[in-house]
This record gives structure tokens, sequence and C-alpha cells, in this order.
């Protein structure tokens, strides 16, 4: 199914085990500079030529939040091309955000056997104005086709696309943070994150999963093998960019589900479809260099400033705490020190039979979030069209756009 009529109430939830919530000052934990090198020369990686880095142009001045403050960026169903953005620039440049997720025809090609060409690639991103507000912008990838771990071929090609995608955003000097990868799968048949095949996680099976034949140490080692190799074919095409994973590892945890639970958060338990997910997210992770790999965070049922607070802890450590599969014991503190995370707001009630947020309340939550946040806020939507992607959704009341505004702010509700 494509991912712009699927509804996210298509999508199970997770996670299972932490009595306690963890106290305030652990949140600071989350620091957002990565302080290691890069390991390989930074404008090499097999089969990509990388040009001179190319700097973004500053920040626009207009009104928004203050200076180190959390950006709020815009994803939804309303994704828009860079060239949709060009035409309808002061539409988009005049919305309450940061920063807009993107897409080409390649956003869906990257994981998959079939080789994205550079030229039309960059030719497409270089279509973003230079001058634009916004610019904490990025390009989004998503998972549709089938994947084969122990594939070399498949693998390497994959590891070339992600490289072409960070060298063309690059080289096109456009106001891009980097990629944006919608980690969700998208495809019908084997998720390439689904380990076992079965309801219980990391459940071995000679047949069924992603890894048949596989212990769970070896499957989860040759997908942060994956993972490695994927981040280093970026980090060659843009040592500095950054990687927004929208499911970060807690997704593959099974202990996830009963901490956010004692914490008073609804979650359904998806670690036993997605428990290959961190360890490729790990392997990201170890060959990030300069760059950074953000956690981001998917998770839609915060109502509150504390709900978000409870949530972001064990995000940022505590899973990592309390023993997982994804995270050794030896990178922990690598993990809990350089590591961002990001958090979500949704315009649909997922509590409620998915009704639309009305304004205030979706203010509201952007405004809980971004208190909570220490670096990236998205707000994804559904229900309207916030600009000028074609979505054929119904424009976005006024008030919706004033509510955003306000809370980006830091401004609360009005009567």
């Amino acid at each position: 199914m494509n991912d712009d009529s699927l509804s996210r109430s298509g999508r199970p939830r997770t996670m299972e085990s932490v009595a306690s919530r963890w106290i305030a000052a652990a949140l600071a934990l989350a620091a957002l500079a990565v302080a290691a090198m890069n390991v390989w020369p930074a404008g090499r990686s097999p089969g990509l030529d990388v040009g001179p880095v190319v700097e973004h142009v500053p920040a626009g001045t207009a009104p928004g939040p203050a200076s180190g403050a959390p950006r709020l960026i815009k994803y939804g169903q309303d994704i828009p091309s860079p060239r949709q953005v060009a035409a309808a620039a002061d539409r988009y440049d005049a919305l309450p955000f940061d920063g807009i997720v993107m897409r080409t025809t390649e956003s869906a090609e990257i994981f998959s056997a079939r080789r994205v060409d550079h030229d039309e690639l960059l030719e497409k991103v270089s279509a973003l104005p230079m001058g634009l507000r916004m610019q904490d912008n990025w390009l989004r990838i998503t998972l549709h086709d089938e994947l084969d771990w122990s594939d070399d071929a498949l693998w390497r090609t994959v590891a070339r696309n992600a490289g072409t995608m960070a060298r063309a955003l690059r080289e096109s000097g456009r106001p891009y943070n980097g990629i944006w990868f919608d980690n969700e799968w998208y495809g019908e048949g084997r998720s390439p994150w689904d380990y076992g095949g079965t309801t219980r996680a990391w459940t071995p099976s000679d047949a069924g999963g992603a890894t048949p034949g596989l212990s769970p140490a070896e499957a989860a080692q040759l997908v942060r093998s994956r993972g490695t190799e994927v981040m280093a074919a970026m980090t060659a095409g843009w040592p500095d960019l950054e990687v927004m994973v929208l499911f970060g590892p807690w997704v593959s945890e099974p202990s996830t589900y009963r901490a956010l639970s004692d914490a008073g958060l609804p979650y359904n338990d998806i670690s036993w479809v997605n428990e290959l997910a961190g360890p490729f997210f790990l392997g990201m992770v170890e060959r990030r260099g300069r760059a950074e790999v953000i956690d981001g965070g998917e998770f839609y049922d915060a109502r509150s400033r504390s709900d978000y607070a409870a949530f972001a802890d064990w995000q940022r450590r505590g899973f990592v705490l309390a023993g997982s599969r994804s995270v050794p014991t030896g990178q922990t503190d690598d993990y809990l020190r350089d590591v961002p995370a990001a958090l979500a707001v949704y315009d649909r009630d997922q509590l409620d039979d998915y009704r639309v947020h009305d304004a205030a309340t979706l203010g509201e939550l952007t405004r809980f979030a971004l208190a909570e946040a220490t670096g990236y806020v998205w707000l994804y939507t559904e229900e309207h069209e916030w600009g000028a992607s074609r979505s054929m959704k119904p424009p976005v009341p006024q008030e919706y756009v004033d509510a955003v505004a306000a809370a980006r702010v830091g401004e609360a509700p009005r009567p």
C-alpha cells in the first residue's frame, strides 16, 4: 500500500518493563553533539566521488523560537516535492515551522535493488529555493521492497543509493539538514524488521521472519553491519548530515510496553515485528562519525507535558539502562551521551478512534512536546493540506496555523 494513502491507524505500536520514571535531570543525557570523527576519509567511499562541502545559507529572521530552542518540523500525508515548495515558497514560509519534510520519486527507491541516478536526484533537490525562511529541511526515505539481509550485492546498491542521496543534498547547497528515514515497513510480504515471524519477540525460526536460521545474536550482528554499511555511504556523501530515524531502538525492546504502561502511557507491544530495527539503528550510530543519527520518537499517545517527559525519559535512557539487546553494554555510555532524540505530535487522536484534534488541542500538544524536547519536534498531519502538495485534502484552517504558531513561541492556547 502506498504510504500516503496509509493512515497511521494501520500502524501497530510497541512497549515492557521499568517500574519508575527516571529523574528529570537525566533528560539532559540526550546530548546533541557528536564528538567522534569519521573513520573513512571524509571525501570518499567505494563508488562515490564527493565534491566540496557547501555550507547552508543563514537562517531567516522571521519570528520563531529563541536561539537554541527545539525546532519544529512539518511532516504528513501532504508531503511536497522540492519543486512544489519552490512554486509556493511564500505559502510554505508563512507556516509556523522551522523546516519541512519533502520527497522525490527516489524516496521509495533507496532501499531497493534499483540504482538511483545522482544527476536526476541532484536536479530535483536543487529546486528548493536558497533563500527559504525554513532552513531545517529534510528529504524522506521510505521502505517498500523486501530486503534480503544476506544479499551483499543488494546492500551494496542500497548503500550506494543512500550515499547518492546524501551527496546530492549536500551538493545542492540548499537548506537541507539531511535525510528523514521513515523506517516503518510500508511494503507487502516479509518485513525486514521481523526477526522470527512469530508473535513473541526474538523467537528463532528456520523458515519464518527476515533472517531464517540465524540466532538472535547472529541476526542482530548481520543487520547491525548493514546499518554500518549504509551510514558509511551516507557520511561519505555528506560527513555532517543528520539522519532522523522515526522509530528508535526502543521499538525493538519487549520491555518498552511495560515501561510505558507503568508510566500510564497506552502503547501496543510491536517488538515482535520490529526486533531488527534496533540493531540497524545502532549500526548507523556506530558509523556516524561527525554526523548525527537521531531517534525520531514516533509515539503519538502523550496527552500532557508529563506524558511527554515520561516517554522521553524511556526513549533517551530508560530502555538502555533497563538492558537492551540493541545497545550492547560496551556502547551504553556512548549512546546515552551522543544520540539525540526528537518528539512527535499527531493531528489525530489514536485513543479516540482517530478523531481529528481541534486546533486548540493540537496547539497544546505541540507546546507540551516543545517544552520537553531537546532538539526537534515534528508534527505529523493527515487531515489537512498545509501547503501546496496537491494532496486533495482540504486546506488547513487558519485557526490550526495560529495554534501551532503560538505553541512554537511558547504561548498557551487562548480561551
